[in-house]
């Protein structure tokens, strides 16, 4: 199996990746493949930041919210404070999940689909 690489763009930024795009795949390249900018688990690039790449069979879990996205498991240069600030987003993702299941197991009961464009 391969590496995966998970990212998250900042819509109100998209203009900058349409007027310099290979610069933006360039950036995502380096970041992906063990670039300078490591940081808490990912790479911030301008309008995107790209998590640290992974093997493809090795379960990561995401969560994005409050203009942050990161792994879900804690990363080894974290400081105190950013731990709490990553164990209070745990309660939030456990609670999210929570929700999430419910309504999974709703639409099972009523024998919904969601069906794909």
């Amino acid at each position: 199996m391969g590496f995966m690489t998970e990212v998250s763009i900042l819509n109100d930024r998209w203009h900058e990746i349409r007027e310099s795009p290979t610069e933006f795949v360039e950036q995502l390249y380096t970041s992906s493949v063990g670039g300078t900018s490591y940081r808490y688990g990912h790479y911030v690039i301008g309008q995107t930041t790209v998590a640290a790449s992974h093997h493809a069979d090795d379960l990561r879990v995401f969560f994005s919210g409050r203009n942050s996205f990161f792994d879900a498991y804690p990363q080894k240069n974290m400081d105190t404070r950013r731990l709490k600030y990553h164990l209070d987003y745990l309660k939030e993702m456990k609670r999210y999940i929570k929700v999430a299941e419910a309504a999974t197991k709703e639409l099972i009961a009523k024998g919904d689909k969601i069906e794909s464009k």
